[in-house]
């Protein structure tokens, strides 16, 4: 598996890099906007991997890496989970500015954090950031295809800030001589380079969200573990306490925290977050269909199996509901998968292909993947299921239901702090 994250130089008036503007990327080909990921998602994974797969210091040369904070982000303090001397907090333009945001940008400045705008026109000056504009230390202007009585009359505006101005979207020898006689020092654009994707091969276990799924999928997973895996890792922790937490501010340790919600969630409840969340990040499609349709097969697998006369286990029968499709969802080959990720002795034959007639996991994969299918063969005596056909239908809408609750963005704007938690 791979892991990307896209990187734009940000120069200035020497012509030498000043630092980086990193970017979400979910595979090789993928810009900036991708279908179905928020901004808030973005942020996460792209910091995720920077710290924990490629190394912030080796993805920017030690250089200050902006990256963009959504409103979420900055009212949840997420910026204090990283050493304010490698990252530049971009607040973008269209964020909503009222004193509960200011008052978080004044706390983020007072703990050494530098903060940029981006970007900043005459309408949202005006309405939203004039007042505030000492804030920052940098602010950019999107001076492409801009003339430079325009750019003065916006300049003007800045007059009494002493935030270094970066020119973004400069294209031509002409547009970086104009932005430079503006004072402009510091300048990003297609004149400069174009952004690059880095990538990183990485296993699945290597991975923080990997280490966790793995140890989710054991017959008797280890408590202990878990918590130990999700206290190590800042970003997650951060999304694990907003998970079960929600509304309710973090004011004690953390590591207690996160071993008194894993408790309230239980295991299945810990199954269900830590698969979504696996899924998301080893995703490397251009949309969350397949990892979905991964996270619908495991659910019906799984409430098969409750409703029938048999031995299997439900977890088990879950996550070989997922692994039968994970490596649409990674890209990888299944082999590979099924040599990091465990699954009992007749899942892993069921998912091989190499089950006889006596294995019952072969049999409810065969049903369930027929089922999606809309086939015949789901006609299918060897599960001895308890319910009649439109109990079947029934519960696998119950399960499209669950899956869609499951992926929903319900926890937006739930606040959430973890300053000095961690």
């Amino acid at each position: 598996m791979f892991a990307y994250i896209g990187r734009q130089a940000i120069y200035n008036t020497q012509f030498n890099i000043a630092g980086y503007e990193l970017l979400y990327r979910r595979n090789a080909q993928s810009g900036a906007a991708v279908k179905d990921v928020d901004g808030d998602e973005m942020t996460r994974s792209v910091l995720l991997d920077a710290v924990n797969v490629f190394g912030i210091q080796n993805l920017t040369n030690g250089l200050p890496a902006y990256i963009n904070f959504t409103r979420n982000l900055i009212m949840e303090d997420f910026a204090y989970l990283f050493n304010p001397n490698e990252i530049v907090v971009e607040v973008p333009s269209e964020v909503f500015v009222n004193d509960a945001l200011v008052n978080k940008l004044s706390g983020l400045q007072r703990a050494g954090y530098r903060l940029s705008l981006n970007s900043y026109t005459e309408k949202n000056g005006r309405i939203k950031f004039d007042k505030i504009v000492s804030l920052f230390d940098v602010i950019r202007i999107n001076t492409g295809g801009q003339n430079k009585l325009m750019l003065k009359d916006l300049l003007a505006r800045l007059r009494y800030s002493s935030a270094q101005l970066l020119a973004e979207r400069v294209e031509t020898q002409s547009e970086f001589e104009m932005v430079q006689s503006l004072k402009f020092t510091l300048f990003q654009g297609y004149f400069f380079e174009r952004p690059d994707t880095v990538s990183k091969q990485v296993s699945l276990t290597s991975t923080t969200y990997g280490k966790l799924m793995n140890e989710i999928m054991k017959p008797y997973p280890n408590f202990e573990m878990c918590c130990r895996i999700v206290q190590k890792d800042n970003v997650l922790a951060h999304m694990f306490l907003r998970h079960v937490l929600r509304a309710r501010y973090v004011r004690q340790n953390a590591a207690a925290e996160i071993r008194r919600g894993m408790t309230l969630l239980g295991l299945d409840g810990l199954s269900q977050w830590t698969t979504v969340q696996f899924l998301k990040q080893v995703n490397t499609s251009n949309s969350d269909e397949l990892a979905r349709r991964a996270f619908l097969r495991a659910r019906f697998v799984e409430r098969l199996v409750q409703s029938a006369r048999t031995s299997v286990s439900k977890e088990q029968g879950f996550f070989m509901g997922l692994l039968s499709l994970l490596d649409q969802v990674t890209g990888m080959p299944l082999e590979n998968i099924l040599d990091e990720l465990t699954v009992c002795a007749e899942a892993e034959e069921a998912l091989r292909g190499t089950a006889d007639e006596e294995n019952e996991y072969a049999a409810f994969l065969k049903y369930a993947i027929a089922y999606e299918e809309a086939s015949d063969a789901a006609q299918f005596p060897d599960i001895k299921l308890r319910l009649g056909e439109r109990r079947v239908s029934n519960l696998y809408m119950e399960c499209m239901e669950d899956t869609d609750k499951a992926f929903a963005d319900d926890e937006k704007d739930m606040p959430i702090s973890l300053t000095n938690s961690l």
